[in-house]
């Protein structure tokens, strides 16, 4: 019977090669087909789809066969309706086809408050009014009128704004204060290393006005914008340092840390 077990050697090799063959080939197609699924591994860097509009953001989506999705919205009068804002991944991170590209983009209409009555009232409680509505402080504009740093007039752009109008949220209120029938002044405010938001207030709180707001070359994105600190003010602050109120102070802002340590020297 050696011929059978010769036969049975021969049969059990062969299994065993075939077997072998197929899981070459079973392994070579699904690397090479998840290869091609993913384009063999390659990534490329996202566009920059801040400021863009609409149809600009989603025909480069296309063509770079990324997804988009809307996760929120603003309103800011100075963009384009519709322009992104914001997005993330950041332009020039690497991801892969079909990634999803989360955008913030600017509202095309604004919500609207009603417009509270400030008049008679102090700046103080004035502002916390204000700004419980979701409004700003707009410019302070001084009156003869005994009652110091109270609301004489609310008003925007030089146009008096009656309590129960409806006006866009965000808005600036400029407001009309009573001077006490003298040029008081006012601690000027030390705003160095405070971004935009802080500082603004910081200088309306002190009874004076925003002046010029000066970015340098670092500040490319509404994003920078942001985070950007003052790292210059006028008048500058020094410790007693006293302005008129309502005068302006203008603030120079920047994103590069090279600008603060000079300013410090």
């Amino acid at each position: 019977m050696r011929w059978q077990r010769i036969f049975k050697k021969q049969v059990f090799w062969r299994t065993l090669l075939y077997s072998f063959g197929l899981y070459v080939v079973l392994f070579l197609f699904v690397a090479f087909g998840l290869k091609i699924y993913t384009h063999h591994g390659k990534s490329f860097p996202v566009p920059d789809f801040k400021g863009l509009e609409r149809e600009r953001v989603f025909e480069l989506a296309k063509k770079n066969h990324l997804n988009l999705q809307i996760i929120d919205s603003t309103y800011l009068p100075y963009l384009t309706k519709g322009s992104v804002i914001e997005q993330s991944p950041q332009p020039g991170v690497h991801v892969k086809r079909n990634r999803t590209i989360f955008l913030t983009v600017n509202a095309f209409n604004q919500a609207k408050v009603e417009m509270p009555n400030v008049v008679g009232v102090s700046f103080r409680q004035g502002k916390t009014t204000l700004e419980s509505r979701g409004l700003k402080v707009g410019r302070l504009i001084y009156a003869p009128d005994f009652a110091k740093n109270n609301i004489l007039k609310q008003m925007i752009g030089g146009t008096n704004v009656s309590p129960g109008e409806m006006i866009e949220k965000d808005q600036r209120i400029d407001l009309v204060l009573g001077n006490g029938y003298g040029q008081s002044t006012s601690s000027i405010p030390k705003l160095f290393d405070l971004n935009y938001s802080r500082a603004s207030n910081e200088i309306i709180d002190a009874y004076f006005n925003v002046g010029r707001v000066s970015y340098d070359s670092s500040v490319k994105t509404y994003s920078d914008s942001i985070s950007a600190r003052v790292w210059k003010q006028y008048p500058a602050y020094f410790e007693g340092g006293r302005a008129v109120m309502g005068s302006r102070v203008d603030i120079w802002l920047s994103m590069d840390p090279a600008q603060y340590v000079k300013a410090e020297l």
